[in-house]
């Protein structure tokens, strides 16, 4: 009896040691989440804005919270899920609730890819999140069972409910609404289903009906190539670019089909001074006001065929709803 009872107190004195001692986070709420990387945190809120909702340093911690500041407020963000989300608000040390904690993860590596959170049945430490990078990666995060990449796969399909991800092992079907569940199938093993149920998706490109992904992109015709880029659109004229972890929204004012170069081209226009130009196979970005970095910036090796899509029905009039 005594043997178990030091047992578990080891194990609990081990837990908080390493929670304590961890230096990434992913703490998600209905609506947004944090992201811990060393001292610093960053917030999101993607459905109210694009680039990070605030910023923070934590000035100290204990075994339930991590405490952090920032030019407008201070938050202690919980260690465990049933904690709630404290604010601050005028650093007088008038705590109040401000989010209800959906999950927290003990290990967030891939801080710039965009969340696919769930929930398996068989536990709170079973659960994890998917992550979506920019160049048709996915990789999958349990950080109650590992450390480190539980498994990574290869994007091979989408439909409007669904991405399809694929690895040695597992088929996933990854929802882009939180009204669906994930669900998992094993290849050429027909009689055997899982899957995952759904907590929170933190992706505003999800549902967008048209996703260019790229091979390559470089910022002008001297510049070396990197991997990875995306540009989604939608047709009610919303458009995102991402490249180099980092995910640029607008809005844009039209769209057709021109000649460009001799060669046929869809141009999205976002103003006079920012435009998107999508080529079967490539695409040019000349935003010289907007977009950090995005002027002149070339992507190259699309796969699908995203562009006849839009080409298409661009020719008969029928791309806006």
């Amino acid at each position: 009896m005594k043997r178990n009872i030091l047992l578990t107190l080891v194990l609990a004195i081990a837990g908080v040691s390493f929670i304590m001692a961890q230096t990434t986070a992913l703490v998600v709420y209905e609506g947004g989440y944090f992201v811990k990387d060393g001292k610093e945190w960053t917030e999101y809120r993607p459905t109210d804005k694009v680039e990070p909702w605030n910023e923070y340093i934590q000035y100290k911690e204990d075994d339930k919270f991590f405490y952090l500041k920032s030019k407008r407020c201070n938050v202690s963000v919980p260690k465990i899920s049933h904690d709630k989300i404290y604010v601050d608000r005028k650093k007088n040390g008038n705590w109040e609730v401000v989010y209800n904690t959906i999950d927290v993860h003990h290990q967030c590596v891939d801080k710039d890819g965009l969340f696919y959170c769930y929930q398996d049945g068989r536990g709170r430490e079973h659960n994890g999140y998917y992550v979506r990078l920019d160049n048709g990666v996915w990789h999958e995060y349990a950080p109650g069972k590992k450390r480190g990449v539980w498994a990574e796969f290869k994007q091979t399909g989408e439909d409007k409910d669904y991405f399809i991800v694929e690895s040695k092992h597992n088929i996933v079907k990854i929802p882009k609404k939180p009204s669906l569940n994930f669900v998992i199938t094993q290849p050429g093993n027909n009689s055997w289903r899982g899957g995952y149920t759904t907590k929170a998706i933190y992706d505003r490109s999800a549902a967008y009906m048209y996703n260019f992904c790229f091979e390559n992109y470089a910022a002008g015709k001297n510049d070396d190539y990197r991997k990875g880029a995306r540009i989604s659109l939608d047709n009610k004229c919303n458009i995102q670019v991402a490249f180099d972890g980092k995910h640029y929204d607008f809005v844009y004012t039209n769209i057709e089909l021109v000649g460009s170069n001799g060669k046929e081209a869809v141009l999205v226009t976002i103003n006079k001074d920012n435009r998107v130009w999508l080529y079967d196979g490539s695409a040019k970005i000349e935003c010289k006001s907007i977009g950090k970095g995005m002027k002149g910036l070339l992507f190259l090796g699309v796969r699908g065929n995203e562009y006849r899509k839009i080409a298409e029905l661009l020719k008969v009039g029928t791309f806006r709803l």
